[in-house]
């Protein structure tokens, strides 16, 4: 088994225009979550500047919902923040060797991203190809289990 503390990791970030990369970023990267921890970025189009940035979260049992999801996260934020429709959300998932994995919403931030007409603001990274993350929506491992579906 390989220790991943002692091996210096090269992270990807999605290949948009940026003026600065914003501080402490990498503190998003574990080895040990990054299979399941879906991370976002809300991108200012004009002014070329990340705004805001995180990741997806488990909430644990006494919570009615099984984890809180990046896209959720990312809407609330561009809907108090988003006066002229200038945000974009990035969202995707690192391997282990800190390469950029795509992911795309699942059914119930479907329901969420086409309530607030965000359904043409929300990207994924495919390899080095910024692609909209809305397109094939799936139900998510934790209803599945959760509904023995």
């Amino acid at each position: 088994m390989r220790n991943h503390d002692s091996l210096p990791i090269s992270l990807e970030y999605p290949s948009i225009p940026l003026k600065q990369y914003p501080r402490n970023i990498d503190n998003l990267f574990s080895p040990n979550n990054c299979a399941v921890a879906v991370n976002y970025w809300i991108y200012d189009k004009k002014r070329k500047t990340i705004v805001d940035y995180g990741s997806s979260r488990a909430c644990g049992c006494n919570r009615e919902k099984s984890s809180i999801h990046a896209e959720q996260y990312a809407i609330s934020y561009c809907r108090t923040h988003n006066q002229k429709n200038r945000l974009q959300i990035f969202i995707w998932r690192w391997d282990k060797n800190g390469k950029i994995k795509s992911t795309f919403c699942c059914h119930s931030c479907t329901k969420i991203i086409n309530k607030y007409n965000y359904q043409n603001d929300i990207y994924t990274c495919n390899g080095s190809e910024i692609i909209l993350a809305t397109g094939s929506p799936y139900l998510p491992l934790a209803y599945r289990i959760k509904y023995n579906l």
